[in-house]
C-alpha cells in the first residue's frame, strides 16, 4: 500500500513544483518587460542615450525586430546562454534605440510542494489504515497477510465456489473455472447466462442438482449474502467417490471388528481346551482353521488381480461369519490389474449387497465374453425387474444414510465405458457387471 501512494505523490509534488516555478516566472517576466519598455523610453527622451549604456541601452541600425514607425516600443523575450533575455525597441532621431536585460530562470524551493505532498501521502495512510481497519478489524500489515491467506484458502478448494451479484459472477476460485469449462484465464465478471445457462435460470436459495457446462451433473447449493449469492458446487461422480470412501471405510472397519471377534471367540475355545487338557481337540480346531485358510488361498487363486483377491477374501470371511455359502467361479487374469482400484470398489459395493440380502448363499463369477463380464448371485427376495430405483442415490429399505453402493457401482462401471444392471433367474437375484477389455 505504502508503495502504492508514492507514486501518485511524488507526482503531485513536482506538478506542484512546476507550477509553482511556472507562475513564479510568468510574475517576473511581466515585470521585466515593463522595466525594459520604460527603460527604451527613458532613453529615448535624453539627448545622449549612450549614458545608459551600462544598464543594456544601445544605439543600433540592426535591432533584433523591426521598430514600429510611429514610435511605439516593440518587445519581446528569448532564452539565451546567459539566462531569460527580455528586450524593448524604440525609433530615435538617429537610429533604434534597444534596451535589453537578461533574467536568469526562477526555480521555487522543493520544500514546500515535497512537505504538501508528504502530508498528503501520510493523510492518504491513515485513511486506508482506518478503512481497512473498520473492514477488517486490523491493521493494514496484518489485513494484507490475512487476505493473503483467504486468497491461498479459496484457490485450494476442491469444491466449486462462484460469487453472483445479480446475474454476473464476480468471483471464481480455480475449482469452479475448470468445472465450468473456463480457461485459468477468464477473469470475471462474467455473465452468469453464458457462463452456467442452468444456474441462471434457478437462483433460489437451496440444493439442487444441475447439469454443468461441461454436460456433467453436479450438485449445487446456494447461499445468500446481502446483495450476493454464493454458489457451492461439485461434480456428482466426486461426490459418489467421497461418499464409497466413507462407505468402503465403514465397511473395512466392520469387517476388521467382525475378524477380531471371530479370532477372539476362536482363541477362547483354544484356551478352554488346553484348559481341559484337550490338547488333541485344540490341535484338530487349529488344524482345520489352518485347512479352511488353504481352501481360502486355493479359491483365490484364479484371482490375478491383487485387490480383487484381497476384496475377496475379506468378503469370504464375511460370509462365513454369517453363515453364508460363498460360491467362486471362473478367473480374473491379470491384464484388468490397470483398472483394478476400481474393479474392487465395484464388486465391493455389488457383494455387500449381496450378503445383506442373500438367505443362505451368495455367488460370485466372472465371465470373458468380448471383454470382462462378473455376476454377483445371491439367494435373497430379489427386486423388481426392470427397476431403476435401485440405482438411484439414496433408494434403500434399511434406513437413512444407506442406499449408495449400487448407485456407486453404476457411475464407477460408466466411467470406465461399462454397465451395471440386474435380472432374476429362477431363485437367484443376478446383479451383472460388463466391462470393455483392457486397450493394450
Amino acid at each position: 500500500m505504502a508503495r502504492a501512494l508514492w507514486l501518485p505523490v511524488l507526482a503531485l509534488a513536482l506538478g506542484l513544483w512546476l507550477a509553482i516555478g511556472l507562475e513564479a516566472n510568468r510574475h517576473l517576466l511581466a515585470s521585466a518587460l515593463r522595466e525594459t519598455e520604460a527603460l527604451a523610453e527613458a532613453a529615448a527622451r535624453l539627448s545622449d542615450p549612450q549614458a545608459l549604456s551600462p544598464l543594456g541601452v544601445r544605439l543600433t541600425e540592426r535591432p533584433r525586430e523591426a521598430a514600429p514607425l510611429w514610435g511605439e516600443t516593440a518587445a519581446g523575450v528569448e532564452v539565451a546562454p546567459q539566462g531569460i533575455l527580455v528586450w524593448a525597441a524604440r525609433p530615435w532621431d538617429r537610429g533604434i534605440l534597444e534596451a535589453a536585460r537578461a533574467y536568469p530562470p526562477y526555480l521555487p524551493s522543493p520544500l514546500l510542494p515535497f512537505g504538501l505532498a508528504l502530508l498528503a501521502w501520510l493523510w492518504a495512510w491513515r485513511r486506508a489504515e482506518g478503512a481497512v481497519h473498520r473492514a477488517l478489524g486490523t491493521s493494514l500489515s496484518e489485513g494484507r497477510g490475512r487476505l493473503t491467506d483467504l486468497t491461498a484458502a479459496f484457490a485450494s478448494l476442491e469444491e466449486g465456489v462462484a460469487v453472483l451479484k445479480g446475474e454476473e459472477v464476480v468471483l471464481l476460485n480455480p475449482k469452479g473455472l475448470a468445472l465450468l469449462g473456463l480457461p485459468p484465464g477468464a477473469l470475471p465478471p462474467l455473465p452468469l447466462r453464458r457462463v452456467w445457462p442452468a444456474l441462471a435460470d434457478r437462483l433460489e436459495e437451496g440444493e439442487a442438482y444441475l447439469p454443468l457446462p461441461t454436460g456433467r451433473p453436479g450438485r449445487v447449493r446456494l447461499l445468500g449474502f446481502g446483495d450476493r449469492r454464493i454458489a457451492l458446487f461439485q461434480e456428482q461422480a466426486e461426490l459418489l467417490r467421497l461418499a464409497e470412501e466413507l462407505t468402503q471405510s465403514r465397511r473395512h472397519l466392520e469387517l476388521l471388528r467382525a475378524q477380531a471377534h471371530e479370532f477372539q471367540n476362536l482363541l477362547h475355545v483354544i484356551g478352554g481346551l488346553l484348559e481341559l487338557g484337550q490338547v488333541e481337540e485344540a490341535l484338530r480346531l487349529v488344524q482345520g482353521e489352518l485347512a479352511a485358510e488353504k481352501a481360502l488361498e486355493s479359491l483365490l487363486r484364479g484371482i490375478e488381480v491383487p485387490l480383487v483377491a484381497a476384496l475377496l477374501l475379506g468378503k469370504l470371511r464375511r460370509a462365513r461369519e454369517r453363515g453364508l455359502g460363498f460360491r467362486l467361479e471362473g478367473r480374473l487374469p491379470a491384464r484388468y490389474a490397470s483398472i483394478g482400484e476400481s474393479l474392487a470398489s465395484i464388486l465391493g459395493h455389488l457383494l455387500e449387497n449381496a450378503l445383506e440380502a442373500a438367505q443362505s448363499e451368495v455367488g460370485l463369477r466372472f465371465l470373458e465374453e468380448e471383454g470382462l463380464k462378473v455376476e454377483v448371485l445371491d439367494d435373497g427376495p430379489g427386486l423388481p425387474e426392470g427397476k431403476e430405483t435401485p440405482f438411484l442415490p439414496g433408494a434403500s429399505g434399511r434406513g437413512t444414510g444407506r442406499g449408495y453402493g449400487l448407485a456407486l457401482a453404476r457411475a464407477q462401471a460408466r466411467a470406465l465405458g461399462g454397465e451395471v444392471g440386474y435380472h432374476r433367474k429362477g431363485r437367484w437375484t443376478v446383479f451383472w457387471l460388463s466391462l470393455p477389455g483392457p486397450s493394450s
